[in-house]
């Protein structure tokens, strides 16, 4: 290609916007996203469970589920402003902090209920509790996550 037609192109490509490949991420934004990861193991297999993908083994689901509530205390210790870039977090975080406040209280009850009914409930007691835990992450998501 001709290196006029290539500069256009990229020129034209740059005009359609998107979202970058990588939003920047700081020290605190790169400790949040880890905290979140590492609250999906527990998550993913309660979900096999729930799901019938792998059969139901209750002593097992009971330990995800305490696991699960632990972790999902830890990313929100990382939500400070990180002036080395936010990752994935909007800037909505910090603009409505008290919405967001609420929306972490919401997940956080949802997540003490699906542990509550695994350490005692019903399949199907589970299956709802899982599936509002769910919710909650998606909720979040929706208004304070920058699409994938």
């Amino acid at each position: 290609m001709n290196p006029l037609k290539a500069a256009a192109l990229l020129l034209l490509l740059a005009a359609c916007g998107g979202q970058p490949a990588g939003e920047p991420k700081g020290p605190a934004s790169q400790e949040r996203s880890a905290a979140f990861k590492r609250m999906m193991p527990e998550f993913s297999a309660m979900g096999k469970m729930v799901k019938g993908d792998e059969t139901y083994n209750a002593a097992k689901f009971q330990a995800y589920a305490a696991a699960f509530a632990d972790a999902a205390q830890k990313p929100f210790e990382h939500f400070q402003n990180d002036p080395q870039g936010n990752g994935d977090a909007l800037p909505a975080v910090w603009q409505q902090p008290e919405a967001f406040k609420r929306e972490q209280d919401a997940f956080l009850a949802a997540v003490a209920e699906l542990n509550a009914k695994a350490q005692g409930g019903s399949l199907d007691d589970i299956k709802a509790a899982y599936s509002a835990a769910g919710a909650s992450c998606k909720s979040c998501h929706d208004s304070y996550r920058r699409p994938k």
